[in-house]
């Protein structure tokens, strides 16, 4: 809407500089021409669900077309105003040049939603449009300055640059206004359920917020990604992020296990954003925890993937794939009385094997999908039938950091890992640590789920997690030592 005010604005002002200072069939025709583009695109971007690379492509093109339109016709104005050799005239017609400018700037610093930052290149320009028209103008007639010099008030350029400057000041002043009043807005709606107190991260998908819900007072993570976020001219990548987004939020939602973490609310703002409120967790990821405080003895590691396999059988059981499970997307928190309470986190890279579904491509042709480190031989290959066997070798290569603090394979690049994953055996984790002793039982168990074929590995989440709990283990490990171990090492969230 505010794209097509600021077009029919621009469009009036060409067409009232037409009818003053140009009179005739081809002046009024050129001027009726820029009306109907601008008025086109208007309605364009008034009626079409346009993107926003799209929307700023003709942002651009209306505003360069006018700002073209009314410096020729400002400069043949003025060259007809040379002839009557007027001095006064010749001020009039340059103080109209400069309104028209003006008024062309800040119109689109107060219509066009902006950073402060694009919207200094942009209005940069057109304030220097009637300084270039002006230098061209003199370069043609030297005789102008015959004309300039009857000029009573010999501060006229003087003041025609003060004027420009302060109108781009303005400008940019009114579009970092504009900006952050829809940032404002955008906060102050979630605001009517959340208070966002903190960002508490930062990527490629988007920003997460910790937040609390006003009326139950309960702590939440709330996910957004912006437009602005996406402003990209590929398109098909734009497409797959929001694509990615979106789904995350629907197969989480659609999952029941308590090993899931739960979505409170989902939801698009009027200016694009997609956002999600899901349950705030009190811990830190199976990642961060054995880099910070080393490998896991064998009962606890059980103890903890057992309940990522309670999350995988639920997202199996509806025909949905995770492919991206890695130590950073499993949560380890504190969840009431509980302690090493499991979240498995990050859906963005489900697939569907529902035979109704449509298929969705979220990644690019001819790449993979997924973290290298964890992913499965038939996904580093680019197979297109990938099951929830993908996800237990992956749930294998977690088992494996947790015991060792190491990768299964590592390599020089992410391509070497992926061949060490499709074509060499591992090394039994027993064998790749010395801080821990790990359990022949439990290291079957990991070395089955890292089998190249899926038909060799554990056929359901169901099985694995059978197969965890029949491992003869030198110890317990249940709630009350998960206890000791978070008043020891992370008193605040315990």
């Amino acid at each position: 809407m505010m794209v097509t005010g600021a077009m029919l604005v621009v469009a009036a002002a060409a067409l009232l500089r037409s009818l003053v200072l140009a009179h005739g069939p081809t002046a009024l025709g050129i001027a009726l021409l820029v009306i109907g583009l601008g008025g086109a695109m208007g309605l364009l971007a008034l009626l079409k669900n346009l993107s926003l690379p799209q929307l700023r492509t003709i942002e651009i093109a209306v505003f360069a077309m006018a700002a073209t339109y009314l410096a020729v016709q400002c400069f043949h104005s003025l060259r007809a105003i040379l002839a009557l050799d007027d001095s006064g005239l010749l001020l009039s017609g340059w103080n109209w040049s400069l309104m028209l400018f003006l008024l062309l700037t800040v119109t689109y610093g107060i219509t066009i939603p902006n950073t402060a930052m694009r919207a200094a290149f942009v209005v940069l320009p057109l304030s220097a449009t009637p300084l270039a028209m002006a230098g061209i103008l003199w370069a043609r007639h030297p005789e102008l300055g015959g004309a300039l010099a009857r000029i009573d008030d010999s501060g006229w350029w003087i003041n025609g640059m003060v004027v420009l400057f302060l109108g781009a000041v303005l400008a940019v002043f009114a579009a970092y206004v504009v900006d952050r009043f829809f940032h404002t807005a955008f906060e102050a709606r979630l605001s009517t359920m959340y208070d966002l107190e903190e960002k508490i991260g930062h990527g490629g998908m988007g920003e997460v917020w910790r937040a609390r819900h006003q009326t139950l007072a309960r702590p939440a993570a709330v996910k957004l990604i912006r437009e602005e976020m996406i402003d990209t001219d590929d398109k098909a990548s734009a497409g797959r992020m929001l694509q990615r987004f979106k789904r995350e939020a629907k197969a989480t939602a659609a999952l029941r296990s308590p090993h899931t973490v739960e979505i409170y609310d989902f939801g698009v703002a009027r200016d694009g954003t997609f956002f999600y409120a899901m349950e705030y967790l009190d811990g830190l990821d199976l990642e961060s925890m054995v880099t910070r405080f080393g490998p896991l003895p064998g009962e606890r590691a059980v103890y903890l993937l057992r309940q990522a396999c309670d999350s995988l059988a639920d997202a199996h059981r509806n025909l949905l794939t995770h492919r991206d499970v890695k130590p950073a997307n499993i949560y380890a928190c504190q969840l009431g009385v509980s302690y090493d309470y499991v979240k498995l986190l990050d859906f963005g890279l489900v697939s569907s094997t529902a035979a109704e579904d449509v298929p969705l491509q979220l990644t690019a042709e001819d790449t993979t999908s997924g973290t290298p480190a964890y992913m499965a031989p038939e996904m580093a290959v680019g197979k297109d039938e990938v099951d929830g066997r993908a996800d237990l070798y992956a749930l294998g290569c977690v088992g494996y950091w947790l015991l060792t603090g190491k990768q299964v394979f590592e390599g020089d690049t992410p391509v070497a890992v992926l061949v060490e994953h499709v074509k060499t055996a591992p090394v039994p984790p027993s064998q790749r640590t010395e801080e821990i002793d790990v359990p022949s039982d439990l290291e079957r168990v990991i070395l089955k789920c890292l089998e190249k074929d899926p038909a060799d590995r554990y056929q359901s989440a169901e099985e694995l997690s059978a197969a965890l709990a029949a491992c003869e283990l030198p110890e317990c490990w249940d709630s009350a030592r998960a206890k000791e171990w978070w008043d020891l090492h992370l008193p605040r969230a315990a």
